[in-house]
């Protein structure tokens, strides 16, 4: 790809930009939110067309009239949200759409034989035959890759892959990917994770502000040139620690049970305390969330916030009128309504504030709104803008504005980093810090070791609905977190 610029109303999301990708080559692609990743893939895939510069593909200039035509010469992209039905057969998701043009690549008998053949050629231990609602996630992520393959995709860009594994799940696709590597297939890796660039990567591009910063090969880059190359200044601490801790308890629980999912956990959170919950997927830990939230059904022997009696809500508005806010593991279907603007997200949680006698006083929800946006420096043109056209670590920034209005005791964080860029990711530590110091509780559940280690005062550590530990900050170690999660 040389010279790509792709202008937007009021935005030029790509500047001149050069990519360019070798066969059999796995391909970092690194930025921050709004750095003009996504952009550059819509133009490879077909998606958007540049207004200026080319795609050279095999050393001729391409133009592509749409997906469809890059998928018919080799392109395609497993994004975030994978795009399988669920109630179709992994044979019938892996050829929809692929079928051919013979009446005899429709009958089932020859979609499952043929599924069976690429499924045993690429070593996936899947069966063709399985519904696709019954994979786990990493097992659905070798749907999409056996899908990509089935169209002889020459190119696979996968867009934040790991985003919902665990490690275990991680590392056997890793092992997959760097098995297409070597069979001549190129990878286009989008990650924010950067320890996974460092592990998985060839080479590694950088774009910021829709300008291509860096490309180079990983053995050159260090940790800190790559984040300094990110965010374009460098960040002396990746874990900034500030909080001040109490004696004080904010909120204390006693045998807390989630039916299905949580048995029996115990734990308390202080003044000014950031208390993390770490464990595997399935361990329970966001369960943990849901049920104190009013998310799920939840009871406990006893329940105390601010030293008061406080029963397990059944619904979350009467966890916010209690003074207890979440700031949810999805935010998209979670915590935004992403066809609304940001003065209309924080106003629909928040009427109560601005409303007398029925009527919405929409002058005072944009003074609260702008306020809101910058005491937690949110990017966006203005309130009006729509929260679907922010980046991830501006989103996180509407969620946790909604519920700051309502003066919380109790701030619920659960994979506060997730999908987020390096830099934002600092800036959400930050206002954690920043609530805690006004003496808010914090409960921070996380499936990153290094942000449990980093940030948590102290730690509890689920295996399949129960609590195993709880460490204080002084006795953490990876190794034992890990060794309780599975556990031991």
């Amino acid at each position: 790809m040389k010279g790509i610029t792709k202008r937007f109303p009021g935005v030029l999301a790509l500047n001149k930009v050069d990519f360019q990708l070798k066969r059999g080559e796995i391909h970092a692609l690194v930025g921050e939110n709004g750095a003009g990743k996504s952009t550059l893939i819509k133009i490879l895939s077909g998606v958007h067309t540049p207004d200026e510069g080319e795609i050279i593909l095999d050393g001729k200039s391409v133009s592509f009239t749409g997906p469809i035509h890059a998928i018919k010469v080799g392109i395609s992209v497993i994004y975030q949200e994978l795009n399988l039905v669920e109630d179709l057969t992994v044979a019938e998701n892996i050829y929809l759409g692929n079928e051919g043009e013979s009446w005899f690549n429709l009958r089932k008998k020859n979609i499952y034989r043929r599924a069976s053949e690429l499924l045993e050629k690429l070593g996936f231990s899947i069966s063709a035959t399985e519904f696709v609602r019954d994979l786990n996630v990493s097992e659905k992520q070798l749907v999409e890759i056996a899908k990509a393959l089935a169209t002889n995709a020459r190119i696979i860009v996968m867009d934040e892959p790991t985003a919902t594994l665990t490690e275990h799940e991680t590392k056997m696709l890793f092992d997959h990917v760097k098995n297409l590597r070597a069979r001549g297939v190129s990878i286009i890796f989008i990650s924010h994770r950067l320890e996974e660039v460092f592990e998985i990567a060839d080479t590694v591009t950088v774009l910021r502000d829709g300008l291509r910063i860096s490309s180079d090969e990983i053995a050159n880059y260090t940790r800190e040139r790559l984040i300094t190359d990110v965010v374009g200044r460098k960040i002396e601490n990746m874990f900034p620690k500030e909080n001040k801790v109490s004696d004080e308890i904010v909120f204390e629980v006693q045998e807390l049970n989630v039916p299905g999912y949580v048995h029996n956990v115990s734990f308390d959170v202080r003044k000014g305390e950031i208390f993390g919950i770490a464990g595997l997927v399935g361990s329970g830990k966001s369960e943990i969330a849901m049920g104190i939230y009013g998310g799920l059904k939840a009871f406990a022997k006893e329940c105390r916030l601010l030293g008061k009696n406080f029963p397990i809500p059944n619904r979350p508005d009467i966890a916010l009128e209690k003074g207890v806010i979440l700031v949810p593991e999805d935010r998209k279907s979670q915590g935004l309504v992403l066809v609304l603007n940001v003065l209309e997200n924080v106003v629909l949680q928040n009427t109560k504030f601005i409303s007398k006698l029925g009527h919405l006083n929409w002058k005072e929800g944009k003074k609260i709104t702008s306020d809101l946006v910058d005491r937690l420096e949110v990017k966006t043109p203005s309130i009006r803008q729509r929260v679907s056209n922010l980046s991830g670590g501006n989103q996180q920034k509407i969620v946790l504005a909604k519920g700051l209005l309502r003066k919380p005791r109790l701030a619920i964080f659960v994979e506060p980093t997730r999908g987020i860029d390096v830099g934002a990711k600092v800036e959400v530590y930050k206002l954690m810090n920043e609530l805690a110091n006004q003496g808010v509780g914090i409960i921070m559940i996380s499936s990153e070791l290094p942000e449990i280690m980093g940030m948590s005062d102290r730690v509890l550590v689920m295996h399949r609905g129960e609590q195993r530990e709880v460490f204080e900050r002084s006795e953490m170690s990876q190794e034992k977190i890990i060794a309780a999660a599975m556990g031991g």
